[in-house]
This record gives structure tokens, sequence and C-alpha cells, in this order.
């Protein structure tokens, strides 16, 4: 269970927030004893790591999408304007 609600009170706009795993790697580091975080690096996470990869790829997708619908729609507007002509 995570333990941090960092975000909650947060009025930061969400492009600047830092994602809640790096929140709890951050927090590890800053306050680890001797030297040994809670958090080292290890092996690559798989689960992890894909999905990250399918959440970047459905962002681009949705951006795309959205670039595709404004370009219609300005088309559209183009020939409205063209006919009133």
């Amino acid at each position: 269970k995570r333990e941090n609600n960092s975000h909650i009170d947060c009025g930061s706009p969400r492009e600047k927030k830092i994602p809640v795993l790096e929140l709890e790697f951050k927090k590890a580091q800053r306050t680890k004893a001797e030297g040994q975080g809670s958090m080292q690096m290890g092996s690559i996470d798989y689960s992890e790591t894909k999905k990250q990869i399918a959440n970047a790829k459905k962002r681009e997708q949705i951006r795309e999408r959205e670039q595709k619908k404004k370009m219609k729609s300005e088309e559209a507007i183009q020939r409205e304007e063209e006919l009133c002509q």
C-alpha cells in the first residue's frame, strides 16, 4: 500500500508533478540511513516498463486523434467560408 499522498493538496499543474513511483523513490533516498536506502537499483521491472510504454502509446494516440479532429474542423470551417464567398 502506498502511503504517499503528496499530490492530493498540490496545486501544481499535472505536467509539473512528479509521478507517484518517483516520489516513493525520492522519499527513500532522502530518508536512507548509513548509505543504504530501501530502494536500491536492481534488475528491470518488466511489468512496470510495459505499463509505462503502453501509457505513453495511448497518450500519443490521443494526441494524434485530437490533432486530426482539429485539422478536420479547420478544413470544414475553411470550406464553409469558401462557399459563403
